[in-house]
């Protein structure tokens, strides 16, 4: 089945896929999107209107999610509205659901009131999405990894994670940034590195402030500019392992100052297989793969 690392790069960098019974090369249907990626934001809209204040204002930028944990669909209702007719009323689009191993999650009141309070705002949508997905509060709680600049934000990326693969490049390079993270999120979704994201519960809720500064297992942290790297004990070009804030590998180089994914990839396994066969990491992850489920109920919520 053809997951979202399939699709060109281009694709992924919108993070955006149609979803569609029409064959085309940049459609995949509803089933196969769930079968492939467990977190999925979907739109539901019609393409004839969304030159309308009203329709732009309610599509968020897939790319605001790009290289995390959720896979952004849209569905346009003029070619395939019985999709949307499984979960809304197609006179409400644009609306959205937010889905979870094939089931849509969902939402309360307090959700409703400030996603109408402040409509198509990107800070609010993203809030809305960690809320109903994960029990993390952290601001990258649906990131797979993360970019920072500067020494001690270097640093403190090292300190909230047991386990860091982390690499370092010039902040000007846009391709080898994109390489990493896209490489970073298919060892993830393929279940090579396993990063979970917990769903929220009434005792992680409780949890509050604490669980803002707890130590998440695993993540990849990519070091942008020689300045974030003083005193970090890694060199710019390069890729290493981190478990407890101090290096665990040799580092490895990432090659040529625009490698391909395919390359990064194979850096970043060599750079993340000896911390995992060592037991550094946790065993069982929740990758980008969902159970294909049925689907019942509607979780949609419309945007104003």
């Amino acid at each position: 089945a053809r997951g979202v690392v399939d699709f060109p790069m281009d694709v992924r960098q919108r993070n955006v896929v149609r979803v569609s019974e029409l064959a085309c090369d940049d459609c995949v249907t509803l089933d196969t999107l769930y079968k492939t990626n467990n977190l999925v934001f979907l739109l539901f809209y019609e393409r004839a209107l969304v030159g309308k204040h009203h329709y732009k204002a309610s599509i968020i930028d897939g790319a605001e999610l790009r290289w995390s944990h959720v896979v952004c669909g849209a569905v346009d209702m003029v070619d395939d509205k019985a999709y949307a007719q499984r979960y809304i009323d197609p006179k409400t689009a644009p609306a959205h659901i937010v889905v979870r191993g094939g089931e849509p999650v969902a939402i309360q009141k307090r959700h409703l009131e400030r996603l109408m309070a402040k409509p198509g705002d990107k800070e609010t949508i993203l809030w809305h999405l960690r809320d109903l997905l994960t029990s993390d509060p952290s601001p990258n709680a649906l990131d797979i990894s993360l970019e920072v600049g500067g020494a001690e934000a270097f640093a403190r990326a090292l300190r909230s994670y047991r386990v860091v693969i982390a690499g370092a490049v010039d902040r000007d390079d846009e391709e080898s940034r994109d390489a990493f993270r896209a490489a970073a999120q298919r060892l993830v979704f393929s279940g090579e590195v396993p990063m979970k994201v917990e769903p929220p519960s009434s005792s992680s809720a409780k949890k509050g402030k604490g669980a803002l500064h707890a130590q998440k297992d695993i993540g990849f942290v990519l070091a942008l500019g020689s300045k974030a790297l003083a005193g970090s004990n890694l060199t710019k070009g390069a890729a290493a392992a981190f478990v407890g804030g101090k290096r665990q590998t040799e580092e490895v180089q990432l090659g040529t100052k625009k490698p391909s994914e395919a390359a990064m990839l194979e850096v970043l396994r060599s750079v993340a297989r000896p911390v995992l066969q060592a037991g550094a990491a946790p065993a069982v992850g929740e990758g980008g793969g969902g159970k294909k489920r049925k689907r019942k109920g509607k979780g949609a919520t419309k945007e104003l």
